[in-house]
């Protein structure tokens, strides 16, 4: 197994479960991760990150992107030392690190986070992967990949209504024909953050959340702010108290007060909030 010596803290447990990725099993003592291709053991200790490829290529290279390790959120969180409940919640997940995944991934992920939860995002994600993607065979265990546009093309609608997408199946199939179509999701990185979520909202079932979060975990835009019921009562709790939960004006507001890392600010409420329900 290789090994990764971290010169930044890592909390692979908070990284992995914090909601902003839903493509990891547990397994033994670490994780199997899918990102793109790829399908890849992780295991944490201390400042050592242990790996190993299941299928495509794995180094270094990769996991210290993956990670944002070029992130020091020591000094991201520096401006909101003063801010009491941000401060708790860097103290308790110290090394929740938000992720680059693929964007493909990332937006197919949280299509399916519409009107859902975590477990059937999960589920969702799995039974895509087992129908329509690659599979592969390791010490009797089986891993599959997310189909990608080109797997998809063959599929269907109705075969995605069959794996349980309810709804979201024909947002997906909209999806399929676009980017086959032209529609480059890589490219938006090289937008302004208000240029790349115009674009990605064009998008059938792509809405203001889900283009924040596909902007925030994939795109590099840490200024997105994705707002969900959680992330409002935490935001109406603790900083807005005069709005409400259901006020268009949230994110907007949100993003005015943390600045142009709003992001890792709202990951790390969003995972404060989840684990405690203090809002």
């Amino acid at each position: 197994m290789n090994t990764i010596t971290l010169d930044k803290p890592l909390n692979l447990a908070c990284s992995l479960e914090s909601g902003q990725f839903f493509q990891w099993q547990r397994y033994e003592a670490g994780y199997v991760l899918q990102s793109g291709l790829r399908i890849f053991y992780l295991e944490h200790q201390e400042n050592t990150l242990r790996y190993e490829s299941i299928s495509g290529a794995i180094d270094e290279a990769f996991l210290r992107s993956f990670f944002r390790m070029e992130d020091d959120i020591s000094v991201i969180f520096h401006p909101w030392r003063h801010d009491s409940l941000l401060m708790k919640a860097y103290s308790q997940f110290e090394g929740l690190r938000l992720l680059r995944q693929e964007p493909w991934d990332c937006l197919v992920s949280f299509l399916c986070s519409a009107a859902s939860n975590i477990p059937r995002i999960t589920s969702n994600i799995r039974t895509l992967s087992d129908r329509f993607g690659v599979r592969y065979v390791q010490d009797g265990r089986r891993w599959s990949t997310l189909p990608t546009p080109e797997q998809l093309a063959d599929v269907h609608l109705q075969a995605l209504y069959d794996a349980g997408l309810g709804f979201r199946a024909k947002y997906l199939w909209g999806i399929v024909d676009q980017v086959r179509n032209g529609f480059h999701l890589e490219s938006l990185s090289a937008l302004s953050y208000p240029e790349a979520k115009t674009e990605l909202m064009t998008l059938p079932g792509v809405g203001d959340k889900i283009a924040d979060c596909v902007l925030l975990f994939s795109l590099g835009k840490t200024e997105a702010f994705p707002t969900d019921t959680w992330i409002r009562k935490v935001l109406c709790t603790h900083y807005f108290p005069n709005q409400s939960p259901t006020s268009p004006h949230l994110p907007h507001l949100a993003r005015e007060r943390f600045g142009k890392h709003a992001g890792y600010a709202q990951q790390y409420l969003y995972h404060w909030g989840r684990q405690y329900h203090k809002c």
